[in-house]
Protein backbone atom coordinates (compact mmCIF):
# COMPACT_ATOMS: atom_id res chain seq x y z
CA UNK A 1 0.00 0.00 0.00
CA UNK A 2 1.23 3.49 -0.80
CA UNK A 3 2.59 5.28 2.27
CA UNK A 4 0.24 8.22 2.98
CA UNK A 5 1.58 11.72 3.08
CA UNK A 6 1.69 12.75 6.74
CA UNK A 7 1.03 16.31 7.81
CA UNK A 8 2.15 17.79 11.15
CA UNK A 9 -0.78 17.63 13.61
CA UNK A 10 0.28 20.54 15.77
CA UNK A 11 0.00 23.20 13.04
CA UNK A 12 -3.29 22.21 11.40
CA UNK A 13 -5.42 24.76 13.25
CA UNK A 14 -3.03 27.68 12.88
CA UNK A 15 -4.71 30.87 11.66
CA UNK A 16 -4.40 31.88 8.05
CA UNK A 17 -1.65 34.51 7.82
CA UNK A 18 -3.02 37.96 7.05
CA UNK A 19 -0.11 38.88 4.80
CA UNK A 20 1.78 36.93 2.17
CA UNK A 21 5.56 36.76 2.69
CA UNK A 22 7.62 39.06 0.49
CA UNK A 23 9.23 36.09 -1.26
CA UNK A 24 7.34 35.35 -4.44
CA UNK A 25 6.20 38.93 -4.95
CA UNK A 26 3.52 39.60 -7.56
CA UNK A 27 3.35 35.97 -8.71
CA UNK A 28 2.55 34.71 -5.21
CA UNK A 29 -0.14 37.35 -4.73
CA UNK A 30 -1.64 36.53 -8.11
CA UNK A 31 -1.90 32.85 -7.22
CA UNK A 32 -3.54 33.70 -3.91
CA UNK A 33 -6.08 36.04 -5.49
CA UNK A 34 -6.98 33.44 -8.10
CA UNK A 35 -7.51 30.68 -5.52
CA UNK A 36 -11.03 29.24 -5.20
CA UNK A 37 -12.98 30.44 -2.17
CA UNK A 38 -12.76 27.06 -0.43
CA UNK A 39 -8.95 27.44 -0.37
CA UNK A 40 -8.70 31.01 0.87
CA UNK A 41 -9.99 30.14 4.36
CA UNK A 42 -7.30 27.50 4.92
CA UNK A 43 -3.96 27.88 6.64
CA UNK A 44 -0.84 26.56 4.84
CA UNK A 45 -0.93 23.10 6.44
CA UNK A 46 -4.64 22.67 5.73
CA UNK A 47 -4.16 23.83 2.16
CA UNK A 48 -1.32 21.36 1.66
CA UNK A 49 -3.63 18.53 2.75
CA UNK A 50 -6.35 19.73 0.36
CA UNK A 51 -4.14 20.23 -2.68
CA UNK A 52 -2.04 17.05 -2.34
CA UNK A 53 -3.86 14.74 -4.75
CA UNK A 54 -1.14 12.25 -5.68
CA UNK A 55 -1.68 9.37 -3.27
CA UNK A 56 -3.38 9.16 0.13
CA UNK A 57 -3.09 11.85 2.79
CA UNK A 58 -3.18 11.16 6.54
CA UNK A 59 -4.27 14.10 8.71
CA UNK A 60 -3.60 13.77 12.44
CA UNK A 61 -5.09 16.56 14.53
CA UNK A 62 -7.06 17.16 17.70
CA UNK A 63 -10.68 18.20 18.16
CA UNK A 64 -11.66 21.57 16.75
CA UNK A 65 -8.58 21.96 14.56
CA UNK A 66 -10.37 21.96 11.22
CA UNK A 67 -10.33 18.32 10.10
CA UNK A 68 -13.86 18.51 8.70
CA UNK A 69 -13.02 21.73 6.88
CA UNK A 70 -9.97 20.06 5.35
CA UNK A 71 -11.95 17.01 4.27
CA UNK A 72 -14.81 18.97 2.70
CA UNK A 73 -12.38 21.35 1.00
CA UNK A 74 -10.40 18.40 -0.33
CA UNK A 75 -13.57 16.89 -1.81
CA UNK A 76 -14.46 20.24 -3.39
CA UNK A 77 -10.93 20.50 -4.80
CA UNK A 78 -11.02 16.99 -6.26
CA UNK A 79 -14.32 17.78 -7.99
CA UNK A 80 -13.38 21.27 -9.18
CA UNK A 81 -10.13 20.01 -10.71
CA UNK A 82 -11.91 17.22 -12.56
CA UNK A 83 -10.20 14.38 -10.68
CA UNK A 84 -13.58 12.74 -10.02
CA UNK A 85 -17.31 13.20 -10.49
CA UNK A 86 -19.69 13.59 -7.53
CA UNK A 87 -20.94 9.98 -7.65
CA UNK A 88 -17.35 8.72 -7.57
CA UNK A 89 -16.56 10.27 -4.18
CA UNK A 90 -16.74 8.05 -1.08
CA UNK A 91 -16.92 10.00 2.19
CA UNK A 92 -17.68 8.01 5.34
CA UNK A 93 -18.46 9.20 8.88
CA UNK A 94 -19.25 7.45 12.16
CA UNK A 95 -22.38 9.42 13.10
CA UNK A 96 -25.45 10.78 11.34
CA UNK A 97 -24.68 14.21 12.80
CA UNK A 98 -21.24 14.23 11.19
CA UNK A 99 -22.70 13.09 7.86
CA UNK A 100 -25.29 15.89 7.94
CA UNK A 101 -22.60 18.44 8.78
CA UNK A 102 -20.43 17.17 5.94
CA UNK A 103 -23.29 17.41 3.45
CA UNK A 104 -24.24 20.89 4.67
CA UNK A 105 -20.70 22.22 4.26
CA UNK A 106 -20.30 20.65 0.84
CA UNK A 107 -23.66 22.11 -0.17
CA UNK A 108 -22.34 25.57 0.66
CA UNK A 109 -19.26 24.92 -1.47
CA UNK A 110 -20.75 22.95 -4.36
CA UNK A 111 -24.42 23.89 -4.48
CA UNK A 112 -26.70 21.26 -6.04
CA UNK A 113 -23.74 19.06 -6.98
CA UNK A 114 -23.79 17.63 -3.45
CA UNK A 115 -27.10 15.92 -4.28
CA UNK A 116 -25.19 13.79 -6.77
CA UNK A 117 -23.03 12.26 -4.02
CA UNK A 118 -24.77 8.99 -3.00
CA UNK A 119 -21.67 7.68 -1.22
CA UNK A 120 -21.56 10.36 1.47
CA UNK A 121 -22.87 9.01 4.78
CA UNK A 122 -22.25 6.81 7.79
CA UNK A 123 -20.63 3.39 7.64
CA UNK A 124 -24.05 1.80 8.21
CA UNK A 125 -25.95 3.89 5.65
CA UNK A 126 -23.36 3.24 2.95
CA UNK A 127 -23.15 -0.42 3.92
CA UNK A 128 -26.93 -0.67 3.61
CA UNK A 129 -26.88 0.95 0.18
CA UNK A 130 -24.24 -1.48 -1.07
CA UNK A 131 -26.16 -4.39 0.43
CA UNK A 132 -29.36 -3.43 -1.39
CA UNK A 133 -27.44 -3.38 -4.68
CA UNK A 134 -26.13 -6.89 -4.07
CA UNK A 135 -28.74 -8.38 -1.74
CA UNK A 136 -29.08 -11.61 -3.70
CA UNK A 137 -25.46 -12.48 -2.91
CA UNK A 138 -26.38 -12.88 0.76
CA UNK A 139 -29.79 -14.52 0.25
CA UNK A 140 -31.80 -11.33 0.67
CA UNK A 141 -34.06 -9.27 -1.58
CA UNK A 142 -33.27 -5.64 -2.33
CA UNK A 143 -36.31 -4.48 -0.33
CA UNK A 144 -35.13 -6.14 2.90
CA UNK A 145 -36.17 -4.62 6.23
CA UNK A 146 -33.65 -3.30 8.75
CA UNK A 147 -34.73 -4.33 12.24
CA UNK A 148 -34.54 -1.84 15.07
CA UNK A 149 -33.48 -2.92 18.56
CA UNK A 150 -37.03 -3.68 19.73
CA UNK A 151 -37.69 -5.93 16.72
CA UNK A 152 -34.37 -7.67 17.31
CA UNK A 153 -35.19 -8.35 20.97
CA UNK A 154 -38.63 -9.74 20.11
CA UNK A 155 -37.13 -12.12 17.57
CA UNK A 156 -34.46 -13.30 20.00
CA UNK A 157 -37.08 -13.91 22.70
CA UNK A 158 -38.90 -16.22 20.29
CA UNK A 159 -35.69 -18.16 19.69
CA UNK A 160 -34.98 -18.43 23.42
CA UNK A 161 -38.48 -19.76 24.00
CA UNK A 162 -38.05 -22.33 21.22
CA UNK A 163 -34.86 -23.57 22.94
CA UNK A 164 -36.54 -23.62 26.39
CA UNK A 165 -34.03 -21.11 27.74
CA UNK A 166 -35.08 -19.01 30.74
CA UNK A 167 -35.28 -15.42 29.49
CA UNK A 168 -34.91 -14.10 33.04
CA UNK A 169 -31.62 -15.88 33.60
CA UNK A 170 -30.45 -15.40 30.03
CA UNK A 171 -32.03 -12.12 28.80
CA UNK A 172 -32.56 -11.57 25.08
CA UNK A 173 -30.89 -8.18 25.42
CA UNK A 174 -27.71 -9.89 26.66
CA UNK A 175 -27.74 -12.20 23.63
CA UNK A 176 -28.32 -9.20 21.36
CA UNK A 177 -25.22 -7.56 22.82
CA UNK A 178 -23.13 -10.68 22.23
CA UNK A 179 -24.32 -11.01 18.64
CA UNK A 180 -23.70 -7.33 17.96
CA UNK A 181 -20.18 -7.66 19.35
CA UNK A 182 -19.47 -10.70 17.17
CA UNK A 183 -20.75 -8.91 14.09
CA UNK A 184 -18.67 -5.82 14.83
CA UNK A 185 -15.65 -8.11 14.87
CA UNK A 186 -16.65 -9.58 11.51
CA UNK A 187 -17.52 -13.00 12.94
CA UNK A 188 -20.22 -15.18 11.35
CA UNK A 189 -21.84 -17.89 13.54
CA UNK A 190 -19.34 -20.52 12.41
CA UNK A 191 -16.41 -18.22 13.25
CA UNK A 192 -17.35 -17.44 16.86
CA UNK A 193 -14.80 -19.05 19.23
CA UNK A 194 -16.34 -21.97 21.12
CA UNK A 195 -15.44 -20.44 24.46
CA UNK A 196 -17.33 -17.24 23.66
CA UNK A 197 -20.35 -19.04 22.25
CA UNK A 198 -20.59 -21.12 25.43
CA UNK A 199 -21.04 -18.17 27.79
CA UNK A 200 -24.75 -17.81 27.00
CA UNK A 201 -27.69 -20.15 27.45
CA UNK A 202 -25.81 -23.14 28.84
CA UNK A 203 -23.51 -23.28 25.84
CA UNK A 204 -26.12 -22.44 23.19
CA UNK A 205 -24.90 -18.96 22.26
CA UNK A 206 -23.44 -20.04 18.93
CA UNK A 207 -26.50 -22.07 18.00
CA UNK A 208 -28.79 -19.16 18.84
CA UNK A 209 -26.69 -16.80 16.73
CA UNK A 210 -26.96 -19.18 13.78
CA UNK A 211 -30.72 -19.59 14.29
CA UNK A 212 -31.12 -15.83 14.49
CA UNK A 213 -29.33 -15.33 11.18
CA UNK A 214 -31.43 -18.03 9.53
CA UNK A 215 -34.63 -16.40 10.78
CA UNK A 216 -33.50 -13.03 9.44
CA UNK A 217 -33.09 -14.53 5.97
CA UNK A 218 -36.58 -16.05 6.14
CA UNK A 219 -38.01 -12.67 7.12
CA UNK A 220 -35.97 -10.86 4.42
CA UNK A 221 -34.49 -8.73 7.17
CA UNK A 222 -31.15 -7.55 8.51
CA UNK A 223 -30.02 -5.83 11.68
CA UNK A 224 -27.57 -2.93 11.97
CA UNK A 225 -24.65 -5.29 12.42
CA UNK A 226 -25.50 -7.02 9.14
CA UNK A 227 -25.15 -3.74 7.26
CA UNK A 228 -21.43 -4.05 7.93
CA UNK A 229 -20.91 -7.80 8.31
CA UNK A 230 -22.64 -8.81 5.07
CA UNK A 231 -20.42 -6.42 3.13
CA UNK A 232 -17.15 -7.97 4.28
CA UNK A 233 -17.78 -11.68 4.67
Amino acid sequence: MTEPNKLPPSDLSRDVPSHQPAAGGIAARARASAAPQYLTALNPEQREAVETLDGPVLVLAGAGTGKTRVLTSRIAHILSTGRARPHEILSVTFTNKAAREMKHRLGQMLGQAVEGMPWLGTFHSIGGRILRYHAELVQLKSNFTVLDVDDQIRLLKQLLQAENIDDKRWPARMLAGLIDGWKNRGLTPSQVPAGEAAVFGNGKGGKLYASYQERLKILNAADFGDLLLENIR
